[in-house]
C-alpha cells in the first residue's frame, strides 16, 4: 500500500489512541501486583487473613488514611477524564471530519467514562461514611468491561481481515478480564485468585500497544503485514501468545522481587524464632541437667554423712 502524509495524519491520533491506554493498564497491572504481593507476604508475617481490594493505593505511603489511600484511584480517574477530553476533541473538532472518525472517538471515550466510574467509586470505597454497599468497586469494574467488550464487538464491521483479528484477540482479553473480577470479589480471601485480573491488565495493555504498532504506526520505514493475507492472521496470533508468555514471566519477576523484598523479612523471622526456641530449650535442658546433678551430689552428702542410731 502506498504510504503518504494524509495517511500518516490519519494514523497518528488512533497509534496515540492505543498506546496511550496500553501505556495506562501496563501502569495499573504493574503496581497492583506489587501492592497484592506486599500484602500477601504482610499478611502471611502477621498471621492475618489476606484480603484483596479492587483498588490498590500506592505501597510506599507510610500514612495508611482514607486521604492518602485514595491517591492511586484520584490519579486514575484524572488521566481517565483528559482520555475523554482528548477523545471528544480530537473526533469532533471542525466540520471536515467524517462522521464514522466521529463514532470511533465517541466510542473510546465511552469506554474511558466506564472505567472513570469505576475509579470514582474506588475514591468512595476508600472512606467510611460511604453509602455504598460491599462488592461496589468490583461491581462497576464488571460493568467497565463489559461496556468495552460490547463497543469493541460491535467496532469491526468494514474492518480488514487483519485489523478485525486484532481486536478480537483484545475481546477475549476483556472478557477473561471480567472473569476474573468476578471470580476476585468471589475468592477475596485467596491471594492466588487476585493475581489473573492483574495478569490480563498488562495482557491487555500490551496487546493494544502491539496493535498500535500493527495497524497504526506512523513511521514510513516500519514493517508491517498485509491486512488482508490469512499468513497475517496466522503471526499475528503467535504475536499474542508471545504476549501471553510475556505477561506470566512479568507476574513472576514482580513476585521474586517482592519475595526479597519483603518475603524474606519473613523467613529471616521465623529463623529466628525458632534459633531462640532451640536455644531457650536447650539451656533449659542444661539447667535442669545442672539441678539433677546437684541434687545427687546433695544426697551423695547427706548419705555419707548419716550414721545410724545405736
Amino acid at each position: 500500500m502506498e504510504y503518504n502524509e494524509s495517511m500518516a495524519e490519519m494514523r497518528v491520533p488512533r497509534f496515540i489512541g492505543h498506546m496511550l491506554p496500553g501505556i495506562l493498564f501496563i501502569t495499573i497491572s504493574t503496581y497492583g501486583s506489587v501492592d497484592l504481593y506486599r500484602q500477601h507476604f504482610k499478611s502471611n508475617s502477621k498471621k492475618k487473613c489476606f484480603q484483596a481490594s479492587h483498588g490498590h493505593p500506592y505501597w510506599f505511603l507510610s500514612d495508611k488514611t482514607a486521604k492518602t489511600r485514595q491517591i492511586e484511584a484520584v490519579v486514575r480517574f484524572t488521566l481517565l477524564f483528559l482520555g475523554v477530553a482528548a477523545e471528544l476533541l480530537s473526533g469532533f473538532k471542525g466540520h471536515n471530519r467524517k462522521y464514522t472518525n466521529g463514532v470511533i472517538h465517541a466510542e473510546h471515550s465511552a469506554i474511558f467514562t466506564a472505567f472513570g466510574l469505576s475509579a470514582f467509586v474506588d475514591i468512595l470505597t476508600y472512606h467510611g461514611n460511604s453509602c455504598l454497599p460491599d462488592g461496589s468497586a468490583y461491581f462497576c469494574g464488571l460493568g467497565a468491561f463489559g461496556v468495552q467488550f460490547v463497543l469493541l464487538a460491535f467496532h469491526l464491521h468494514g474492518r480488514t481481515l487483519l485489523n478485525t483479528h486484532l481486536h478480537t484477540l483484545l475481546i477475549y482479553t476483556v472478557g477473561l478480564n471480567a472473569v476474573a473480577t468476578i471470580t476476585e470479589y468471589i475468592y477475596r480471601d485467596k491471594f492466588i485468585w487476585s493475581l489473573p485480573r492483574q495478569f490480563f491488565y498488562c495482557l491487555q495493555g500490551t496487546w493494544l500497544i502491539q496493535t498500535a504498532m500493527i495497524l497504526f504506526n506512523p513511521a514510513r520505514s516500519a514493517p508491517s503485514l498485509d491486512e488482508n493475507d490469512s499468513e497475517s492472521i496466522m503471526i499475528s496470533t503467535l504475536y499474542f501468545s508471545g504476549h501471553i508468555l510475556a505477561a506470566f514471566a512479568v507476574q513472576i519477576i514482580i513476585g521474586t522481587i517482592c519475595y526479597l523484598c519483603y518475603g524474606r523479612k519473613k523467613t529471616t523471622s521465623n529463623y529466628s524464632q525458632l534459633s531462640n526456641r532451640f536455644r531457650a530449650s536447650n539451656d533449659t535442658f542444661a539447667i535442669e541437667q545442672e539441678t539433677d546433678t546437684d541434687s545427687w551430689d546433695k544426697l551423695s552428702n547427706n548419705l555419707a554423712e548419716y550414721k545410724p542410731m545405736q
